[in-house]
């Protein structure tokens, strides 16, 4: 098929969409395997079109083919996209780790260390570093900053550093089997649901999982309940048994429950979304090719329309 008017068409779709996936970067449907799939597959036909329209045609076959180039490159921008993070996430990451965006990357985020001290006076940081090779610059929590085709949000979320001791005060170990960082007092609630932030802890010497529900405040006018300060609600089972335990606590209230005594200290910590979106370099290309092959089409079909006008009025 030689390329032409539907050649431009659909090139301009493809451009629409990817301005408007590089606008919405955490949009899901961006981030699904079948508009990944179809971006490649319209972009292989543009591509085979632009090919063959390079062929000494006519001149606005050329154009067109040129305006193909240019929609084929911001589909394949916009596949790589799709593909490069999977769905938009929440970096997993704990006071004092350095987690890179994704498996070999030389992008990465060092999350700032954090104490109990600075959770208690109410003076956790705001900000986490990323790092580009040998550069080094602050996200800040509102901040959105684009490097490649990565996006990268900053927010501040819940975290909740959590004390397990043995009924008469020894201290034991706690583990996160599914946390950023296996051995971390930290928890930052990576899950939600609603108006909860979800977590999960073990306590491996005491054979205890507990399970942790993070709550900013609670309103419920019905039952008169009016919880203004954060607490949380957890869970406690025997390690894959039956549950021991249910109830709640506030910051720095001792819950003494299932044979050990658990303490958390809650506060905010900067927590970082990661997406992706198609990058810079390629996007601007491939509108400059569609711009240039659009123009050059219109140029040439007007040219030869007032071209042929003498002629009919002269028969």
């Amino acid at each position: 098929m030689r390329a032409g008017v539907p050649t431009l068409a659909v090139a301009i779709v493809a451009a629409a969409a990817a301005t408007i996936f590089a606008y919405h970067p955490f949009e899901p449907l961006f981030h699904q395997w079948f508009f990944a799939v179809a971006c490649a597959i319209v972009g292989l036909l543009l591509l085979a079109q632009a090919v063959a329209g390079l062929r000494p045609r006519s001149a606005e076959e050329r154009f067109a083919a040129l305006g193909g180039f240019g929609g084929s490159l911001l589909c394949a921008a916009m596949a790589s996209a799709a593909f490069a993070v999977g769905q938009p996430h929440m970096l997993p990451g704990s006071p004092g780790q350095t987690t890179p965006v994704r498996q070999g990357a030389s992008l990465a985020v060092r999350f700032p260390a954090l104490t109990e001290a600075q959770m208690r006076a109410g003076d956790s940081p705001d900000s986490v570093d990323l790092l580009e090779g040998s550069k080094e610059r602050p996200l800040r929590a509102g901040d959105e900053r684009r490097i490649g085709q990565y996006v990268l949000a900053a927010s501040s979320g819940p975290i909740a550093l959590v004390r397990a001791t043995t009924l008469d005060g020894k201290a034991v170990t706690v583990t996160q089997p599914q946390g950023a960082t296996f051995i971390s007092p930290y928890l930052t609630f990576p899950v939600s649901r609603g108006d909860q932030r979800l977590d999960y802890f073990a306590v491996p010497p005491l054979h205890r999982s507990v399970s942790v529900a993070y709550y900013q405040s609670y309103r419920d006018e019905s039952k008169g309940i009016v919880i203004s300060s954060p607490f949380i609600l957890l869970q406690i089972a025997e390690e894959n048994g039956a549950q021991l335990y249910r109830g709640a606590t506030i910051s720095g209230r001792p819950v003494r429950a299932a044979g050990m005594i658990l303490t958390f200290t809650l506060g905010h910590y900067p927590v970082v979304m990661l997406s992706s979106a198609p990058a810079l370099v390629p996007f601007a290309l491939g509108v400059l090719l569609l711009g240039a092959g659009l123009v050059g089409y219109v140029i040439v079909v007007v040219g030869a329309g007032l071209a042929e006008r003498p002629g009919k009025k002269a028969k």
